[in-house]
């Protein structure tokens, strides 16, 4: 079995490099015990789907791999500023997309997962998976369910959910 050390990196608003950065935060080690690989076909919903599955095989901790895939339609969020709180921008894009990239920790055995999309005419583009994405052609999947320490999200006074041990 591999170890996999997670690493959380909590940056305090417009200070993260330099002087006064804080230490990432090192959670594990944890040992990858299970992994899946789930195929996902036209019209399958991307998040709710990696949720089914996340639910039904028990996975509380691990992390999500998309391999590959493509969209139809999908919404996502990004930050707009670098206010101590953030300000999400919430987007839903319709045509036909590539999953360039997409992966995230299940913590709690909740995922947070940021997708990366491109097209011709877009390009690459981007943020917080959020549900509703819709499956074009294909969606391959890999999750994996770690040991170890348990991990949950918690709000900070910012309203930030950060990793803690639970």
């Amino acid at each position: 079995m591999k170890r996999i050390v997670v690493v959380a990196f909590t940056f305090a608003a417009m200070g993260w490099a330099g002087e006064g950065a804080p230490a990432p935060r090192v959670f594990g080690p944890s040992h990858v015990v299970e992994s899946y690989r789930v195929l996902l076909d036209r019209n399958a919903l991307l998040l709710e789907s990696i949720s089914d599955v996340i639910r039904s095989k028990g996975i509380r901790d691990g992390e999500v791999v998309v391999t590959a895939g493509s969209v139809q339609e999908c919404t996502y969020h990004y930050v707009e500023a670098m206010d101590r709180k953030p300000k999400n921008v919430y987007q839903t894009v319709k045509g036909p997309f590539e999953i360039l990239n997409a992966g995230g920790i299940i913590a709690d055995g909740e995922p947070h997962i940021h997708i990366t999309l491109s097209s011709a005419g877009k390009g690459a583009f981007g943020g917080h998976l959020e549900k509703g994405c819709k499956v074009l052609y294909l969606g391959e999947v890999t999750l994996l369910k770690y040991d170890g320490p348990a991990l949950t999200r918690r709000a900070n006074a910012n309203g930030i959910r950060l990793l803690e041990k639970k």
